[in-house]
C-alpha cells in the first residue's frame, strides 16, 4: 500500500526584506524542483506563532545562528515542545557583529538554552546545512556536524549550468547598482553609517559621472532613507523601493551589470546573475560569506569606500573582473552539496520506513 507524501511545514523568515523574500522564493524552487515527488510543502511565516499536523519541519534559510535565540527560534522552540519532530535546516548562517566572532570564536552561543536549542534540532535528523564556512566550524565546536551547502538564493536554476567566467560577452559596464545599510532612528549609532552612506555615494557619483547609479532600498524607506533618496534624485542617482518581494521579480534589477554595496543578499542575487559584485564587510553575515565565496572587499570607513569604489573603477577601465572567475565554479561546486543534502532528506524518511507515491 503507498502512503500519501510526506507533508513538511517549511518555515521562512520573509517579512520585507528583498533579500530574505529571495531565499523563500528560490529556496521554493530548490525544494519543489528537487524533493516535489516525495514531499507536500506547506509554506509557514516563521515569524509568527504557526500550528498544523506535520510530518516534519525545514527552517529554510537566513542568519538564524544567533548568540542568543531569536524571536523566531522561539516560536519553532514553542511549536515542537514534547512533539517528537525530525527538523530540517537549509542554508542557515551567523549573526552577529564582525568583533564578536573574532573573541568568541569557540563559543559563540552565550547560554545554555541557545546550546540546547540547536542541538535538539540536529538530533532530531542530523541534518542541518548552513551557508557559509564559519558556521560550519562554530557548529562543530557544540557536536554538531553541519554540512556546507551555501544559500539557497546562490541558485537561479534556470541559469545555473555553464558559467565558468564573468562578462564574457560584455564590452562595456554601463550601469552600476547599489545597496545600502537599512538605516533608522533608533539611536545614536545609526548616524555613523548614515553619514559613511551619504560619503559612499557622493564618491559614487563623482568617480562614474557618467555612469547610470541605481540604489535599492531593501527594506523600504525608513526616515534616514528617504532623505537619502531625495538627496540622490537631486545628483540623478534613480532609487527602488524592493521591499516585499523576492529581488529577482524585479526586472529593472537585471538592467544593471555590477553591484557595490553593504547588502548581502543583493550581492548574492549578482554573483548568482553571472555578474561582479562588490560588498563591503560590515558584519558577521557579510564576514562568513565572504570567506566562503571570496570577492574583493573591504571595511565600510571612508577609507574602505575610496579603495573599494577604486577596485570597481579598475575593474571598469581594464575591463577585467578576472578577481571573479572563481565564483561561477564555487556556486556550481555548492549546488552539488545542496543536492546530496537534499537527497538526504528522501533517504532519512525512507529508513523510517515511508513510502512514496
Amino acid at each position: 500500500m503507498v502512503n500519501e507524501k510526506i507533508r513538511l511545514g517549511v518555515l521562512h523568515g520573509a517579512i520585507s526584506n528583498a533579500g530574505d523574500f529571495l531565499i523563500y522564493e528560490r529556496g521554493k524552487k530548490l525544494l519543489e524542483f528537487f524533493l516535489n515527488d516525495y514531499f507536500d510543502f506547506i509554506y509557514i511565516e516563521r515569524f509568527k506563532p504557526f500550528s498544523g499536523d506535520f510530518d516534519g519541519l525545514i527552517i529554510l534559510g537566513g542568519p538564524f545562528l544567533s548568540r542568543r535565540l531569536n524571536w523566531q527560534a522561539r516560536i519553532i522552540s514553542e511549536y515542537v515542545r514534547n512533539k517528537a519532530l525530525p527538523i530540517f535546516c537549509i542554508g542557515l548562517g551567523i549573526s552577529g557583529k564582525r568583533s564578536d566572532f573574532d573573541k568568541v570564536r569557540m563559543d559563540h552561543f552565550l547560554d545554555n538554552e541557545t546550546i540546547l536549542f540547536w542541538k535538539y534540532v540536529y538530533e532530531t535528523s542530523e541534518l542541518l546545512s548552513v551557508r557559509d564556512r564559519i558556521s560550519c566550524d562554530m557548529l562543530k565546536n557544540y557536536g554538531i556536524e553541519s554540512e556546507l551547502t551555501g544559500c539557497p538564493a546562490l541558485f537561479d536554476l534556470e541559469n545555473l549550468e555553464g558559467k565558468r567566467t564573468f562578462l564574457e560577452n560584455k564590452k562595456e559596464i554601463d550601469k552600476i547598482l547599489v545597496s545600502i545599510p537599512d538605516l533608522t532612528v533608533k539611536s545614536l549609532s545609526s548616524v555613523k553609517p548614515f553619514l559613511l552612506t551619504l560619503y559612499f555615494l557622493y564618491t559614487l557619483r563623482r568617480k562614474f559621472h557618467d555612469k547610470e547609479i541605481g540604489i535599492i532600498f531593501q527594506h523600504g524607506y525608513s526616515i534616514p532613507q528617504k532623505v537619502i533618496k531625495k538627496l540622490a534624485n537631486i545628483k540623478g542617482i534613480k532609487t527602488y523601493d524592493v521591499s516585499g518581494k523576492s529581488l529577482d521579480s524585479f526586472s529593472k534589477l537585471y538592467e544593471y551589470d555590477v553591484h557595490i554595496g553593504t547588502r548581502l543578499h543583493s550581492h548574492i542575487f549578482f554573483l548568482s546573475l553571472n555578474k561582479p559584485s562588490f560588498l563591503f564587510n560590515v558584519d558577521m553575515r557579510t564576514e562568513a560569506f565572504l570567506k566562503t565565496i571570496e570577492t574583493p572587499t573591504d571595511d565600510y570607513t571612508i577609507s574602505g569606500i575610496e579603495n573599494l569604489v577604486n577596485m570597481l573603477a579598475d575593474g571598469i577601465t581594464k575591463n577585467n573582473f578576472d578577481k571573479f572567475n572563481n565564483v561561477p565554479i564555487d556556486i556550481e561546486n555548492l549546488c552539488g552539496a545542496m543536492k546530496n543534502f537534499l537527497t538526504k532528506m528522501i533517504v532519512f524518511y525512507k529508513n523510517r520506513g515511508a513510502h512514496y507515491e
